[in-house]
């Protein structure tokens, strides 16, 4: 027995170093996501991670002796439109998804991506995981969406922004590329938090609730 004691020392040590490289989503990640998707989510299976998913998850950092929470303040004009890129350049993305595993970059990671909901929402990283989201209930619902990895990857290939897409109220939401579902997902919840005012939110509202209990969101955001 003594001779295997290194051998299970070692595999419980793996064990926890990748039970520190990812993280299930928080409370507040997976009130939102329910909000947003319903049912069509199993919010349990989704798994978030830094980087490529190899190292320790990044620690939040510790406030500073004395340091207050600031108060909201208004989001600057514009912040929620999208422009549409006319050349083709790579970056490593703020975030990306593999079936279940959202993977972020360290820049935009968060320890909450929706922490303080419904009262304020930080930004970029609310945004970000409700676009990674969309990808993430593509792959839950593939056989509705046909989702696969290669469908996107080549979808990405043969647009020069698969982001960019134009709203039309009546457009069916999986007639949209995949890209551009993120896209609608992201900016819809950008302008019902950051820009409530906007008459782009209630076009893009029309473009998921057919599929998509996205009214069950609205209806969790304070009044202003």
């Amino acid at each position: 027995m003594t001779a295997f004691r290194p051998l299970v020392l070692t595999v419980l040590a793996s064990v926890t170093v990748l039970a520190a490289c990812s993280r299930s989503l928080t409370p507040n990640e997976t009130m939102v996501a329910k909000a947003l998707f319903g049912d069509t989510l199993d919010t349990e299976e989704v798994t978030v991670m830094a980087g490529i998913g190899v190292l320790p998850l990044p620690r939040e950092p510790k406030p500073e002796p004395g340091a207050e929470e600031a108060e909201p303040q208004a989001a600057p004009p514009g912040l929620c439109d999208r422009k549409r890129s006319t050349h083709r350049y790579w970056t490593w993305p703020a975030a990306f998804v593999l079936e279940n595993d959202i993977f972020f970059s360290y820049k935009y990671y968060p320890q909450d991506a929706f922490r303080g909901f419904p009262e304020s929402l930080p930004y970029p990283a609310s945004v970000i995981m409700a676009h990674e989201l969309v990808h993430v209930w593509q792959w839950q619902n593939r056989a509705r969406t046909a989702y696969s990895t290669n469908r996107a990857a080549q979808e990405t290939m043969d647009n020069v922004d698969p982001y960019w897409f134009e709203a039309n109220r009546t457009a069916e939401f999986l007639s949209y590329g995949y890209e551009q579902q993120g896209a609608i997902m992201q900016d819809f919840v950008c302008y019902a938090f950051f820009d409530r005012k906007n008459p782009r939110l209630e076009e893009l509202a029309a473009i998921l609730r057919p599929v998509l209990p996205v009214d069950d969101f609205l209806a969790k955001l304070p009044r202003r």
